[in-house]
């Protein structure tokens, strides 16, 4: 309930400056990221998005990153996402997600972090997909 008051809120124009949001060690789950990502890709100052231990799970990093337009996240620079029940198929969609032109200033100082691969579902293996499509993105 409170993520889709605060989707409410960021669609009616609220927080146009926001750069950094905390939502960490909250039961959004992949309903809550369902509201809530439109509006948050549409926030044009938004460098810092936390939704470490969230339970978003892969149905909600794909609601998170899929078809992402180039005004959407053009400011991201860290996504928190520890504890947050994702395996290789939810980094598979963060890899097409940057493959496709999105999250252009994502960088990889939290995704690389051992806290991040040891308390998620994914392999190294799929971690370091992300880690090759951001370097690759880079060159």
């Amino acid at each position: 309930m409170g993520a889709e008051a605060l989707a409410a809120a960021l669609r009616g124009g609220a927080m146009p400056k926001l750069e950094v949001l905390f939502l960490s060690i909250n039961p959004i789950g992949k309903q809550g990221v369902a509201a809530l990502g439109a509006p948050l890709r549409k926030l044009p100052a938004l460098k810092v998005l936390n939704l470490s231990n969230c339970n978003i799970g892969d149905e909600g990093v794909a609601t998170l990153v899929a078809g992402l337009g180039k005004d959407d996240f053009k400011a991201l620079e860290k996504l928190h996402l520890a504890y947050s029940k994702i395996t290789d198929a939810g980094m598979v969609k963060i890899v097409a997600a940057i493959d496709a032109g999105g999250l252009p200033k994502l960088i990889p100082e939290l995704i690389d972090h051992p806290f991040f691969i040891r308390n998620n579902a994914a392999t190294a293996a799929a971690v370091q997909a992300v880690l090759d499509a951001l370097a690759k993105r880079s060159q």
